[in-house]
């Protein structure tokens, strides 16, 4: 819920109170004030509104606002990489940048599912991320101030050189984020067959 509703919600609940038990019941003024301020309180402590990364409120979590700082500054890089994936840049680049988009924000979402491997990614989101936006940001701008200049035009393919190795990085943190997942359902694959071996295939 936004401040600005909740604060008025909450005054409107005192001063109803309020109204009601000077009034209506007939109760001393400081008294009314005093329930009508507690219900003012009340009603601003229920509709605090709870930060979560992903369905995990961030309280719940060990440094659980510097989590939510890092999912958000990710975002906001990733939305770098999605501009860049627009058919306005050499077409080669719109290409690598979408594929890297798509990559980043399965890893995002997989991430605000799992909170707690967030900090493990720290490395990836402080450097790969952020420097692949800001490679992307500065190559934009440049194609943008000056796309018919040489040395901009050489810029190209090795923007695209870079695309690639920060796909790779993208796709080898996100198979080291999964790689118990995939443990532990080789484990349970494993187990089920042996059990039916152990039963003669039922």
């Amino acid at each position: 819920m936004k401040e600005i509703p909740r604060t008025f919600i909450a005054f409107l609940a005192g001063l109803l109170a309020f109204l009601w038990l000077f009034f209506r019941a007939c109760w001393h003024i400081v008294v009314s004030g005093l329930i009508a301020v507690l219900i003012y309180g009340a009603v601003l402590f229920l509709t605090k509104p709870v930060k979560r990364i992903g369905n995990t409120p961030v309280d719940d979590l060990k440094g659980g606002q510097e989590l939510l700082q890092i999912m958000s500054d990710a975002h906001d890089d990733m939305q770098v990489i999605l501009k860049a994936s627009q058919p306005t840049l050499d077409a080669e680049i719109d290409v690598k940048a979408k594929k890297l988009y798509e990559l980043g924000n399965r890893l995002l979402t997989y991430l605000g599912n799992s909170p707690e491997k967030i900090s493990s990614a720290r490395r990836f989101f402080s450097f790969y991320l952020a420097t692949g936006a800001n490679i992307l940001t500065k190559y934009m701008d440049l194609i943008a101030s000056n796309p018919d200049s040489p040395q901009v035009q050489r810029l190209t393919p090795a923007t695209a050189r870079a695309l690639d190795i920060l796909q790779d990085a993208f796709m080898k943190q996100f198979n080291k984020l999964v790689q118990n997942e995939v443990l532990d359902v080789e484990a349970d694959i494993d187990l089920l067959e042996k059990t039916l071996h152990l039963e003669g295939g039922l």
